[in-house]
């Protein structure tokens, strides 16, 4: 696939796929909710009905495609022995809703217990985002006043010098 903004060699379901193979194939590039998909924790990749692929959400990427502005999941697939892997691993689709978007968003009673984790910010509260509300800028703020001397104008400086060109 010449023109994979992944880079990948194969999309879709054949058979004797591996897990990995599934992940690979199914983790993007498809009109995501960017929101709804940053707050998920876990992907169920789904070929022909049944669950192909479980794998933790580490990342979302954005690509424009010949069709717009698409999105693509980073991760990977979750060892056996994983509770959310082994409750879905082979079953049902259990997102069939009857959409015509590949994508489905949903809460699975399995991930419950792993949607809380630590604020990115340091701040030792628990959250289901990256970050509590306000704290994302709190977090950005510090790091002006510790590397930037407190001058946003540095921090803006130093990306332009440093950050790939858009």
């Amino acid at each position: 696939m010449p023109l994979d903004p992944l880079g990948r060699a194969f999309i879709g379901c054949f058979p004797r796929m591996t897990e990995d193979d599934a992940w690979e194939a199914g983790r993007g590039v498809w009109k995501m909710n960017r929101e709804k998909a940053s707050r998920q924790r876990f992907a169920l990749i789904v070929g022909e009905g049944v669950v192909r692929a479980v794998a933790e959400i580490t990342g979302y990427t954005e690509h424009t495609t010949a069709t717009g502005v698409r999105g693509a999941l980073e991760g990977q697939p979750l060892l056996a022995g994983h509770p959310v892997r082994e409750a879905y691993l082979g079953q049902s689709d259990p997102v069939a809703n009857g959409s015509q978007n590949p994508v489905g968003y949903c809460d699975l009673p399995e991930e419950q217990s792993y949607l809380m984790r630590p604020c990115a910010c340091g701040c030792g509260e628990d959250t289901d985002r990256d970050f509590l509300p306000g704290h994302d800028v709190r977090a950005i703020q510090q790091r002006v006043r510790d590397h930037f001397d407190g001058s946003p104008l540095k921090l803006i400086q130093f990306i332009d010098q440093h950050a790939p060109a858009a």
